[in-house]
C-alpha cells in the first residue's frame, strides 16, 4: 500500500503527556503531578448557562468566527483586563480550546521554509505543530533561571525568521517576563519587522505581587501581534474545549477560511456558558490563587530539602527540578518513580531539546495529595 503521512509518522511522536495520564488512570494508587489542568470546580453559573442553551436547542452549528455576543463580551474583556483595543467582529475568532488558536495562528502566518522562535524548554506543542505547516523551529535555551536569552535570540534571527512565540506565565517552566523583559522583547520584533504570538492562557496565575501586561496593549504591536487564550485555565473548563484568538483584521479573514474547512466552528452551547463566565467578577479567583500560591510554596521548598536544584516559579503551576545531581535523565527519574512510588511527573525532554535533565511537575492538586507525592519522593530520594 501507498505510504502513510510521512510528518506524522516521523516528525511528530504522540504526546508523552497523554500517555502518562493514560497510564495513571489504570492505577488507582498513582497520584499525578502531571496534566497541566486545575483541580477546583467550574463555577456553576458556567455549568447552568452550558444547560440553559441545550435545554433552548442551542445544538446546531454556531457562526464561524462564534456567537456575536461571546466575541463582544471577548472585547469587553481585553479592553478591561489586557487593555487591548479591538472591534469584535473584525479581531477575534473563537476557537476549539487554545490549541486549536494556535493551529489557526500557524496556517494562516507561515509559509514553507519560514523561521519560528521559541525559547526552550516550552510548551510541547509549538515544537510539533511546526512540520504540520513546513516552519522551521528554532529553539532558543533560557538562562539557569529560565528567564529569555535575548542575546541568543537576536543571533538566531535571519531574514527567514518571521515570528517569535512566548507563553508567559509559561508551561512547563513557571517563568513570567517582567514588564521590562517584555520591553525588550518587543523591541526585537520591531526592529527585526517579525510577528509577535503571545500565549496568554496563564495570565492569572501569577504570584508575589506580578502584574501581567499583554504586548498587544501597545499600539505599534497591536497589527503585529497574535494573542491567544482560552477560558481553560481561569475557570477550570478543560473540557469546555474553548479559546480564542485576537488580531488585526486581516489575519483573523484568513483564520476563518481555515477554521471553515477544517472545523467550520466550535460547541455552540459551550459558548453560552463561556459568556456567562466573562460576566462573572474574577474575585471568585481570589482564594483559588492563594491556593496555589500556598502549594507553589510547599511544592518548592519540599524539592529544596531533597536536594532538587529548582527555581521558583513566577506563575502558572508547573515547577521544574533537574535530577542531573542524581545522576539521572528526568526520562529514567520519571519511569522509576512512577513504576515504584507511583507518582506521575512528566519527564522534562518533552518540553524541548534543552531539559533532558529536567522534570515537570504540576502542583495544580489538593494540598494533601501534593504532601503525600512529595512524601513518597522524599522516601524514594532517601534510597537512592
Amino acid at each position: 500500500m501507498k505510504e502513510l503521512s510521512r510528518i506524522l509518522k516521523e516528525k511528530t511522536p504522540k504526546s508523552k503527556i497523554r500517555e502518562l495520564f493514560d497510564l495513571a488512570a489504570g492505577r488507582s494508587d498513582v497520584i499525578s503531578l502531571g496534566i497541566g489542568q486545575p483541580d477546583f470546580d467550574t463555577p456553576e453559573p458556567i455549568i447552568n448557562a452550558n444547560k440553559a442553551a441545550l435545554d433552548k436547542n442551542i445544538t446546531h452549528y454556531a457562526p464561524t468566527r462564534g456567537v456575536p455576543e461571546l466575541l463582544q463580551q471577548i472585547e469587553k474583556k481585553l479592553h478591561d483586563f489586557n487593555h487591548i483595543e479591538t472591534e469584535w467582529n473584525k479581531n477575534i475568532i473563537v476557537s476549539n480550546g487554545g490549541s486549536q488558536a494556535l493551529s489557526l495562528t500557524f496556517a494562516s502566518l507561515f509559509n514553507p521554509g519560514d523561521e519560528l522562535i521559541v525559547n526552550s524548554p516550552n510548551f510541547i506543542s509549538y515544537f510539533y505543530l511546526g512540520p504540520f505547516y513546513g516552519v522551521e523551529v528554532k529553539e532558543i535555551e533560557r538562562k539557569d533561571d529560565f528567564s529569555p536569552d535575548f542575546e541568543q535570540m537576536r543571533d538566531a534571527i535571519t531574514d527567514k525568521t518571521k515570528a517569535i512565540l512566548i507563553n508567559s506565565p509559561n508551561n512547563p517552566t513557571g517563568y513570567a517576563m517582567s514588564r521590562s523583559e517584555l520591553d525588550e522583547l518587543m523591541q526585537i520584533v520591531l526592529e527585526e519587522d517579525l510577528y509577535l504570538i503571545s500565549d496568554e492562557v496563564y495570565e492569572n496565575y501569577l504570584y508575589d505581587g506580578m502584574e501581567f501586561f499583554s504586548p498587544a496593549s501597545r499600539e505599534e504591536m497591536f497589527e503585529r501581534t497574535i494573542t491567544l487564550n482560552a477560558m481553560s485555565k481561569l475557570y477550570s473548563a478543560t473540557g469546555f474545549r474553548l479559546g480564542y484568538a485576537v488580531a488585526r483584521a486581516e489575519i483573523i479573514d484568513l483564520m476563518e477560511k481555515y477554521h471553515q474547512y477544517t472545523i467550520a466552528g466550535t460547541n455552540h452551547a459551550a459558548q453560552y456558558g463561556f459568556i456567562e463566565a466573562l460576566k462573572m467578577e474574577n474575585t471568585f479567583f481570589d482564594d483559588i490563587l492563594t491556593t496555589f500560591r500556598e502549594r507553589r510554596d510547599t511544592a518548592h521548598n519540599r524539592l529544596i530539602q531533597m536536594g532538587f536544584e529548582v527555581v521558583k516559579p513566577k506563575g502558572a503551576f508547573y515547577i521544574m527540578p533537574s535530577v542531573k545531581n542524581f545522576n539521572m535523565t528526568g526520562q529514567d527519574f520519571s519511569e522509576r518513580v512512577m513504576k515504584e512510588i507511583g507518582v506521575a511527573i512528566v519527564p522534562g525532554h518533552v518540553f524541548g531539546s534543552y531539559s533532558a535533565d529536567k522534570l515537570r511537575i504540576s502542583y495544580a492538586t489538593e494540598i494533601g495529595k501534593l504532601n503525600e507525592a512529595m512524601d513518597r519522593l522524599e522516601k524514594f530520594m532517601s534510597n537512592l
